[in-house]
């Protein structure tokens, strides 16, 4: 999702629900090998902590990231 799509959708919500907290699904598997495993459980979902620009994700390039 490009910023201005996610900044369009993050106002739609928050008109219809105020201002809430924003949450994110997080995946314990890295990014290079999607068919690793940690022996933790995979998926847990928490906070959005901090937005991070990442110069070379490994899928798309130059990205901005949401760290929890």
């Amino acid at each position: 999702m490009k910023i201005d799509r996610l900044i369009e959708e993050l106002r739609r919500i928050r008109e219809a629900h105020g201002n809430i907290e924003v949450t994110c699904t997080v995946s314990t598997m890295p990014d290079q090998d999607p068919n690793m495993t940690c022996g933790i459980p995979n998926v847990y979902e928490t906070t959005v902590e901090n937005l991070i620009v990442a110069e070379q994700h490994p899928r798309h390039g130059k990205a901005v990231r949401l760290w929890a």
